[in-house]
């Protein structure tokens, strides 16, 4: 039984490299500028693959979390944010197509969850802002 995965790659590539190659045999020989394009947009298709495990807009969210987590073996209840940390969040998460969940804490200010993490918007703050996580008090 062909693995998924491995058929849709090989479907995916034969079919690439079929429409670059010559249909004539006269033509048979690629070009090493032909055969680099190819190289090329494969290159292009790994990137984007890959970028979406890279997770840039929420890295230093989530070092504090693995900080945190690792000291207390849970993950924080609360991390207060700036601005500019907040909006980077709430686009990554329309990015990638994962719930929003917004709210207000009980002083008014918003909020938006990160892996069970309530980051709390603190617009006082500089905008690239990210506080030590903290638990209910």
């Amino acid at each position: 039984m062909l693995a998924r995965r491995r058929m849709l790659g090989t479907t995916l590539f034969g079919g690439f490299l079929g429409a670059t190659m010559p249909a004539s045999d006269q033509n048979a020989q690629t070009s090493d500028r032909q055969m680099m394009e190819v190289v090329d947009a494969l290159k292009e298709i790994k990137k984007s693959l890959d970028g979406p495990q890279s997770f840039t807009e929420i890295a230093g969210i989530r070092q504090k979390q693995v900080d945190y987590l690792k000291a207390t073996n849970k993950f924080p209840d609360f991390i207060d944010v700036g601005l500019d940390v907040w909006f980077a969040v709430h686009d990554w998460h329309i990015k990638h197509l994962q719930q929003l969940v917004l709210g207000r804490d009980g002083s008014g200010r918003y909020t938006i969850t990160l892996m069970s993490t309530q980051l709390v918007m603190r617009p006082d703050l500089v905008p690239t802002f990210i506080s030590a996580p903290y638990d209910n008090r």
